[in-house]
């Protein structure tokens, strides 16, 4: 499979009155797969590790329970916008909701399970070889970037066999494995919150959950887990659609996104830099600054690329299928990126009004949807059905603009 979808020869380019493409696509693999073994792999973690989260959950419900309710509340919430966030990135809508469950959910809880022994493990290993004062300043930074990032790749590797024909650019990998790194983040922050409690000197179990929310929410959440694992998820994402290159460089490729997730990691969890912003609350919020921009840097780097090439992806297809009757040219450029889209809408709002902005959206959303099954099945019927609400949606914001 090419980086960039390489359309049949033979086809129909889709018009208002298209019907039928006989050289369609056949579609692609949905993430229920109970005939592939990954898939039961896949199972076989996950409630294993929902069993031992709900397990422990259950254990600080015991003994902190307003805490236990608080930080599940509190970090459901922080976690909203980030899944707004990701979903809105997957131009082509190629993931459906339970591909993005089952990402959260492997990171929140088999990656979670899975991480927990291994790192107490390394940690007591590194005391016994090396020292228990190393291990206290270097033990996070051994044992985290090593186990963690390797078990929620497994994640992203797992759900790319179970759903192969799925993931057709990097940016459909990218988007999982940010999903499987927000629910080891999320499920991680809800952990830290309720352990804090437990051990906190005072009775109160508020204080506890908001010191969790601003030193690992509000300071370090956007250079976290989320941001490491996407990265990673590049190189696999590259591996799968690459396949028109040689296999050693897609593998360098790979190797090499996963190097650098584990350096992001590595640099984040070291002890270095410590004190640089001196000591109290400012001090710790200028420390996860320094620390954190550079790793929000090389994470952009990599999301942009990524993004750019959906784009190219989403107008190939676009310019193979589609004509101008049902997606002007200018419309084609603006659908490439969220920032050009919300631009477009900004500016229809100032113009028109936002009853207008949000006829826009519904059809930016639409010609989306149009390209996507005009990928999956051709020019053919659901592609003719797409385009029909596509047509009722520009007559409807002709009336909006008149």
């Amino acid at each position: 499979m090419s980086a960039l979808h390489d359309p049949p020869t033979a086809h129909r380019r889709l018009k208002a009155g298209s019907l039928i493409d006989a050289q369609a696509p056949t579609g692609v693999d949905g993430f229920f797969q109970p005939r592939r073994a990954a898939f039961w792999l896949f199972v076989f973690f996950l409630a294993n590790g929902v069993f031992s989260m709900v397990s422990n959950f259950y254990f600080g419900y015991r003994v902190v329970p307003t805490a236990v309710v608080l930080a599940t509340l509190v970090w459901a919430l922080y976690a909203l916008p980030f899944l707004l966030f990701f979903r809105s990135l997957d131009l082509f809508e190629q993931h459906p909701p339970l591909g993005f469950a089952m990402a959260f959910a492997w990171g929140g809880f088999a990656a979670c399970y899975l991480a927990i022994p291994v790192n107490s493990a390394v940690q007591s290993l590194s005391a016994k070889l090396i020292g228990p004062e190393f291990t206290k300043d270097w033990g996070p930074a051994l044992a985290g970037p090593i186990n963690e990032e390797i078990l929620k790749l497994l994640g992203v590797i797992l759900l790319v066999m179970i759903a192969r024909t799925q993931f057709r650019t990097i940016l459909s990998v990218v988007v999982l494995g940010a999903m499987i790194g927000l629910g080891f983040q999320i499920v991680e922050d809800l952990l830290y919150s309720v352990n804090t409690a437990i051990q906190f000197p005072y009775t109160n179990q508020v204080v506890p959950v908001g010191l969790m929310l601003l030193v690992r929410g509000v300071f370090s959440g956007l250079w976290s887990h989320a941001l490491f694992t996407s990265v990673s998820a590049f190189g696999i994402g590259y591996f799968v659609t690459r396949r028109q290159k040689p296999l050693i460089q897609r593998t360098a490729v790979a190797a090499g996104a996963f190097a650098l997730a584990w350096l992001m990691h590595f640099f984040w969890n070291s002890p270095w830099l410590q004190g640089v912003g001196g000591d109290g609350v400012v001090g710790v919020l200028v420390l996860c600054v320094v620390k954190g921009i550079p790793v929000l840097v090389a994470g952009y780097l990599i999301w942009r690329f990524a993004g750019r090439e959906e784009g190219s992806q989403l107008r190939v297809v676009a310019d193979h299928y589609i004509d101008d009757d049902l997606m002007t040219p200018e419309e084609r450029d603006g659908l490439t990126s969220l920032r050009e889209r919300r631009r477009l809408r900004r500016h229809m709002r100032k113009t028109h009004g936002r009853k207008a902005a949000r006829i826009l959206h519904r059809l930016q959303r639409a010609q989306l949807h149009m390209i996507r099954v005009c990928e999956e099945n051709g020019a053919g019927i659901p592609a003719a059905r797409a385009a029909q609400d596509v047509t009722a949606l520009r007559e409807d914001l002709g009336t909006a603009t008149a």
